[in-house]
């Protein structure tokens, strides 16, 4: 019986072949340009500041014939919009990669960099409706327990007309209002409008726009705000793990050589430490931690994840919505708050003196281009636009 000899025909006659397009890559959708007013910017042509005073208000009193009136004091105060924050996310591309490349990589890469630029703008737009709105909803706003709403099917609608009824109050009665929502709070005015109600969320518009439900412009953004801080119980020990928006770090004693590990020194502070180096990106790399991949990395990022410092627990801010964890449960995470946002279209003003643009420089002693796709804005809540917005401080701790 013949025995048949090891071939080795697949290392010369198997072809190799490379797709046509590469792989599809998924951003954030935009949604501050539905909401945001942009009239401002033709103000603003040059220089970079813009000022719009407000006034004092007049008071009625009541007068008697024959005496004099008491003339009360008017007076202004100054409000202003700066447009200083200035983007950039360069590359280079050598001319002998331009010709052999079978893709176009500046085409590919500015295509990317635009969409990350427009997050960006994206999330500085709805922070600072949340940020400057005169009230925020908790659950005694809608007749729960203090604190965070711990949103149900059952209490989602209350949401929506207690936000109504703070803007009626307030005499913000005109205009269209609007309500940028999460996945999950979508999730849950779904199971709130169960079968009485089909199709609802499954197209969404330009600028997020799904559907008009309570007397608001529903638009769905994966930018709201959230916050959260982790409090060890006690040094992390090797092995130990925190998650955050599907990114592991790793504690280890010893050396690194894992992306995600991050050096668990002889004291929690020092650790801590390096956890915010880690995820900030701003210590050293092999040293303090061991750099995430790229994959990992644009989830923190895109997510415009930051660390803060406290010592003996360390904070996030974020946008979307994100899930955190620990392996020991002891070491708790609170604070964990997302921020819807409503109120009145325009309310928010935004000024892009140089809007998502790519500029090439030569490269003076290599063959290639510098691009370099950037922006240039600012964004102000005015002090009389501050009460067409209301946020709303949702809880997240049972997320997973």
């Amino acid at each position: 019986m013949a025995t048949a000899s090891a071939n080795t025909l697949s290392t010369g006659f198997n072809a190799e072949y490379w797709t046509p397009t590469m792989q599809e890559t998924f951003f954030k959708e935009s949604v501050a340009l539905g909401i945001a007013s942009t009239e401002l910017r033709s103000d603003l042509r040059d220089g970079d500041t813009l000022h719009k005073p407000y006034s004092s208000y007049p008071r009625v009193q009541t007068y008697t014939k024959g005496t004099d009136i008491t003339v009360k004091d008017i007076g202004s105060t100054d409000d202003y919009l700066t447009v200083s924050t200035a983007k950039v996310a360069s590359f280079y591309v050598d001319d002998i990669d331009r010709i052999q490349n079978k893709y176009d990589a500046i085409k590919a890469f500015s295509t990317m960099a635009m969409k990350q630029l427009n997050n960006t703008l994206d999330q500085a737009v709805i922070n600072a409706g949340v940020t400057y709105a005169k009230t925020t909803l908790t659950g005694a706003s809608i007749g729960e327990a203090a604190g965070a709403i711990v949103l149900t099917a059952a209490n989602v609608s209350n949401v929506f007309t207690a936000a109504g009824r703070v803007l009626n109050t307030d005499n913000r009665t005109g205009g269209e209002r609007f309500a940028l929502i999460g996945p999950r709070m979508l999730e849950t005015i779904q199971q709130y409008v169960g079968g009485r109600e089909t199709g609802f969320g499954d197209t969404v518009s330009d600028n997020g726009k799904i559907a008009n439900r309570f007397g608001f412009s529903l638009r769905l953004s994966n930018n709201l705000p959230y916050t959260a801080t982790w409090t060890p119980a006690d040094q992390p020990s090797d092995g130990d793990t925190v998650t955050i928006n599907g990114v592991t770090f790793t504690f280890e004693t010893s050396t690194l050589t894992t992306a995600g590990q991050v050096k668990s020194e002889t004291s929690l502070a020092a650790t801590l430490d390096n956890l915010v180096k880690a995820i900030n990106d701003t210590g050293t790399s092999g040293t303090e931690y061991y750099a995430l991949s790229a994959e990992d990395r644009q989830l923190i990022e895109s997510a415009g994840i930051a660390m803060t410092d406290g010592t003996t627990s360390v904070s996030i801010t974020g946008y979307g919505d994100i899930v955190v964890s620990a392996s020991e449960a002891a070491d708790v995470w609170s604070v964990q708050y997302q921020y819807a946002l409503m109120g009145q279209v325009g309310s928010i003003d935004l000024v892009t003196q140089q809007v998502p643009n790519v500029v090439f420089r030569d490269a003076e002693l290599r063959l290639g281009k510098y691009v370099h796709p950037w922006m240039l804005y600012g964004v102000k809540v005015f002090e009389r636009m501050k009460g067409n917005l209301v946020s709303v401080r949702m809880d997240a701790s049972s997320w997973v």
